[in-house]
């Protein structure tokens, strides 16, 4: 459980340093255990944080895979393409197979029942897992309007964690090193590794710009998600998709789960999602002047220590109303 604890911290760092300057900023994920609807309703900031949930999982458990944290697993097997001459297959590889396996029977499972209408004792400890008890149990209503049930967004989370799965197989990248005397490279050996999981959680920030509204139907015995309106495109594997809007994170409102952003800072100057006319959603901002100290004109001194003085200047802060 240490491994999916420091998924579960992963997921939350990575949330809040991708979305800090925009109104919504994953600090709900901060009342577990007790989500609020912005986190149990379908929406697309629902399918965001599931999907970086199953990611971090699969990339925390590889990485333990390849550094002998677990006794299940090792290294990545060699991969069957055949070196074009260049180098030779080698090293530790991030052994991503059996991590999505792990990730996919952790994360799923209690969706898999939700998808069921099963009861039971439900699998604790991710940040899906503990989401996914407190969805709606009873049928609630959308920001669409339409009918949600425990059961329909269960076929949406498990094609949010589908998605985060998809993003860790499609981030694997081939790492080399060389060895040869004085530098030189006589001899390349190279592996499959993942990279930093911020660029993972990128690509999935990307996947929520475009995340596709469905709407869930009975098909036979089974449930299928079909994208609103003929001007949706249909979604792939790798897609979010989400069945309520979202509300617009203007005004705090504990029925949407939105904390409103007054009292965030905002950036005067920019025209991104900071900027004082976004964040602060038409509503004005404040300046406030705020002085800083820091060490400044620092000298180094033989030997061995470093000597700074200490500057004082002020800066304006912008803070919405």
């Amino acid at each position: 459980m240490t491994h999916i604890a420091k998924a579960a911290e992963q997921t939350f760092q990575t949330c809040q340093l991708l979305f800090e300057k925009r109104r919504w900023n994953c600090s709900t994920l901060l009342t577990a255990p007790n989500y609020s609807a912005d986190l149990t309703t379908g929406t697309r900031e629902q399918a965001f944080v599931y999907a970086l949930s199953s990611a971090s999982i699969a990339y925390t458990i590889s990485k333990a895979c390849a550094s002998g944290g677990l006794f299940n697993c090792s290294c990545s097997a060699h991969p069957k393409d055949p070196p074009n001459g260049n180098f030779k297959w080698g090293g530790c590889g991030d052994n991503i197979r059996w991590a999505i396996q792990f990730g996919k029977h952790f994360t799923d499972s209690v969706e898999r029942k939700n998808e069921r209408k099963s009861g039971g004792k439900k699998k604790r400890g991710s940040l899906t897992a503990r989401m996914s008890e407190h969805s709606a149990d009873v049928i609630s209503m959308g920001g669409t309007g339409r009918m949600q049930s425990k059961s329909y967004l269960a076929v949406v989370n498990l094609q949010n964690n589908r998605a985060g799965r998809k993003a860790i197989e499609m981030s694997l990248k081939m790492q080399c090193k060389c060895h040869g005397v004085s530098g030189s490279c006589i001899i390349k050996i190279c592996w499959k590794a993942l990279p930093k999981f911020i660029e993972v959680g990128e690509r999935l920030q990307k996947k929520y710009g475009s995340s596709v509204e469905v709407i869930p139907r009975k098909i036979g015995y089974g449930r299928k998600l079909m994208p609103i309106g003929p001007s949706q495109h249909y979604y792939n594997g790798d897609d979010l998709v989400y069945v309520t809007k979202s509300p617009d994170y203007c005004l705090r409102d504990e029925r949407t789960g939105s904390l409103g952003t007054r009292g965030r800072p905002c950036n005067k100057t920019s025209n991104d999602y900071d900027s004082c006319e976004i964040m602060c959603c038409g509503r004005g901002y404040v300046t406030l002047t705020v002085q800083k100290i820091e060490r400044c004109k620092c000298k180094f001194h033989w030997c061995c220590t470093v000597v700074c003085k200490k500057c004082m200047y002020w800066v304006d802060t912008h803070i919405c109303n």
